[in-house]
């Protein structure tokens, strides 16, 4: 390989981590920054003893709706998120983020916050000594906010004695005897089951809906997108038939309306193009990446199909899946 395709090369790579790592802020962000400043404000007045019970955020929406990327995002900028130096000259995290593991019953939920802590559990524990020990290690620490992101996984069966478990165990670490812990949940939809038949936790909790995007509402967000990704960060151009109306629903359309997607999609269509060192970038690199990534039939390709709109892309493997397989 001659050196000037080893710069070029070179040249993507950091391009690439430069694109991956930037955020593009949705209309929803000021809603999600609100939210999260009543938390902070909470604990403040939970700490002088006249905070609200509400010590509790749920996010719910698709996977690929942008909620881990976004709350990463505001976690990063918000001061009261970052680490602090304490009274003894230790560094403290405020922020614990675990994911729920799959599958999950409450005693891994437990192991799960403690192996994120760095604290090694006893196989012996019993479930009511590993939540103890949970609680305990979170206040000695100064760990005031707990993230569960894939929050769904605790959800490991539907039966009702098994959500109030769940339910009963959620609500005990909003109630730590002398520290305000407040809790955030980021999961898929069914993640609103924790949230039915319980009314203490319900009232407990704030949610907030990542809902999908649709054309032509949401016409303005995804222009944002295509602009700030091909032109702003890639330098790149895209063609004019980018900017219709029928590019942007398929665009839509072929992501399920999901935010997170959306911008992946752009951000794959113009790493295709960089890499085969063109400057404009077109459907046709939409249409590559989404029959390489969903193995659809040519015929079902949104961004090439005359009648896309009746295209579901969750049904892009169909013809090949056997029947009474692969349901929910």
């Amino acid at each position: 390989m001659d050196t000037m395709n080893v710069i070029a090369l070179e040249a993507n790579s950091e391009k690439k981590t430069e694109v991956y790592s930037s955020y593009i802020e949705h209309a929803r962000d000021r809603m999600l920054g609100t939210m999260l400043r009543d938390l902070i404000d909470n604990v403040e007045a939970c700490r002088r003893g006249v905070g609200s019970r509400r010590r509790a955020l749920f996010l719910i929406g698709a996977s690929g709706s942008g909620k881990s990327f976004a709350l990463r995002h505001h976690f990063g900028r918000i001061p009261e998120f970052q680490p602090r130096v304490n009274e003894y000259g230790e560094m403290v995290r405020t922020v614990l983020s675990v994911e729920a593991p799959k599958p999950c019953t409450t005693k891994d939920f437990a192991v799960a916050i403690l192996d994120a802590i760095g604290v090694p559990s006893k196989a012996k524990m019993t479930e009511g000594q590993l939540f103890a020990t949970v609680k305990t290690q979170l206040r000695e620490r100064g760990i005031t906010y707990l993230h569960v992101d894939e929050a769904q996984h605790l959800l490991r069966h539907s039966n009702n004695r098994a959500i109030l478990d769940v339910q009963d165990r959620l609500k005990s670490l909003m109630q730590i005897e002398d520290w305000p812990l407040h809790t955030i949940y980021s999961g898929m939809p069914e993640l609103a089951d924790l949230l039915t038949g319980d009314q203490q936790l319900a009232n407990r909790s704030m949610v907030m809906r990542f809902i999908p995007l649709s054309t032509p509402g949401d016409k303005p967000s995804i222009q944002r997108v295509l602009t700030d990704i091909v032109e702003d960060k890639c330098g790149l151009t895209f063609s004019e038939e980018l900017r219709t109306d029928d590019f942007l629903g398929r665009l839509c359309s072929a992501n399920s309306g999901c935010y997170g997607k959306i911008i992946e999609a752009v951000q794959a269509a113009c790493f295709l193009v960089m890499h085969k060192g063109k400057g404009t970038v077109d459907r046709r690199a939409f249409a590559y990446n989404y029959q390489r990534d969903s193995g659809c039939l040519p015929s079902d390709n949104i961004y090439t199909a005359a009648r896309w709109s009746e295209i579901d892309p969750g049904n892009a493997l169909a013809d090949l899946a056997t029947p009474g397989k692969g349901g929910k």
